[in-house]
């Protein structure tokens, strides 16, 4: 176990139940600054609502999550979100608008930044997935 000055985030004794059943038992995790980790076990085991925890979008019943050592459960959860990044195992993008729209609609909305920002920096980064004949 690291320290939580040498981690970007860390997650210490998360425990999260929803009525009866406990889901989050104590989770603990570091993931070191510039790192990466993968959240992997089977079905029902608690991965997605860790994650959901970890961006609020859950709140624990008893733990803490450090960001820079910070705890964001005492920040705006709105603010926290514009600086995690999740991806699902499921997603799914509004039917009734273009790829394009889908990936500005964040970016013009949390980040303010205004449409011709938008579409540059979405068509950059569907590029650079090799995505860009799809917009």
């Amino acid at each position: 176990m690291t320290t939580t000055t040498s981690v970007s985030l860390a997650v210490r004794d998360v425990h999260l139940a929803f009525g009866a059943h406990r889901v989050l038992r104590g989770a603990d995790l570091d993931v070191a600054r510039g790192g990466a980790a993968c959240v992997i076990g089977p079905s029902g085991s608690g991965k997605s609502t860790l994650l959901r925890t970890i961006n609020r979008l859950i709140e624990p019943d008893r733990g803490d999550v450090l960001l820079d050592g910070h705890s964001v459960l005492r920040d705006d959860p709105d603010a926290l979100r514009q600086r995690i990044g999740m991806v699902f195992q499921q997603f799914n993008l509004f039917p009734h608008l273009s790829v394009l729209r889908n990936i500005t609609l964040a970016l013009r909305k949390l980040k303010k930044l205004d449409e011709d920002e938008a579409v540059a920096l979405a068509r950059a980064q569907l590029d650079l997935v090799g995505l860009a004949g799809k917009a």
